[in-house]
């Protein structure tokens, strides 16, 4: 009799201990949740996806500007670089229409007057499209040529009064009003663009040969 008691006290107290151990329902439940919050696998799938950029692929785009868009470099040939300023669109398309891209892509130096998109927009009507023309292709390719130097020619060298002439024979007169350089009489809006094989300089108008 006393040791089916002794026994009875014995199962008992291995169950109260057994239940404390577990804690309650609600316990399990939580550790249960929490297991599940720590496993990173888990996380992944409950977590949204952060589309926020790291602070410096951030940083990286407000510095860099080939990230996100076009660039000019020291080491590109002047083909390259005229083709990578969306400003000298026209321009490169006329190139290769006048067929002088492997001129250009030459070793030089050469110095490019290039006309922006504006200063083709800017001539009279019927101009441009007459110039694509194939029949006019030897009259587009003068005209070119005539925006072209020999010798690479820098910001600092494009003195007042100066003289340039082109690879079309014409000649091209530098001056300058205040802070400005103007050849003839078309503003240089981008100087000095260094390139690989010689320098560009933007200007807001097509040259025209001064007599």
């Amino acid at each position: 009799m006393k040791r089916t008691r002794l026994f009875t006290f014995g199962a008992a107290l291995f169950a109260l201990t057994m239940l404390f151990s577990c804690g309650s329902p609600e316990d399990a439940v939580e550790n249960e949740m929490q297991q599940e919050n720590n496993d990173p696998n888990m996380r992944d799938n409950l977590d949204p996806p952060s589309h926020a950029a790291p602070d410096d692929e951030a940083d990286l785009r407000m510095t860099d500007p080939a990230i996100g868009g076009h660039t000019m470099m020291p080491t590109q040939l002047i083909t390259e670089n005229i083709t990578s300023n969306m400003n000298l669109t026209t321009f490169a398309s006329l190139i290769r229409k006048g067929e002088i891209v492997d001129v250009l892509a030459g070793t030089g130096p050469y110095t490019i007057f290039a006309p922006s998109n504006e200063a083709f927009e800017s001539l009279p009507e019927g101009v441009l499209e007459n110039l694509t023309d194939e029949e006019n292709q030897q009259r587009l390719k003068e005209l070119l040529n005539n925006h072209i130097v020999t010798g690479a020619i820098t910001n600092a060298e494009l003195l007042d009064a100066t003289t340039l002439n082109t690879v079309g024979g014409e000649r091209l007169t530098v001056t300058k009003r205040g802070g400005n350089v103007m050849v003839n009489g078309a503003e240089v809006v981008e100087g000095g663009i260094i390139s690989d094989n010689g320098v560009i300089h933007v200007v807001d108008k097509v040259l025209t040969v001064e007599n």
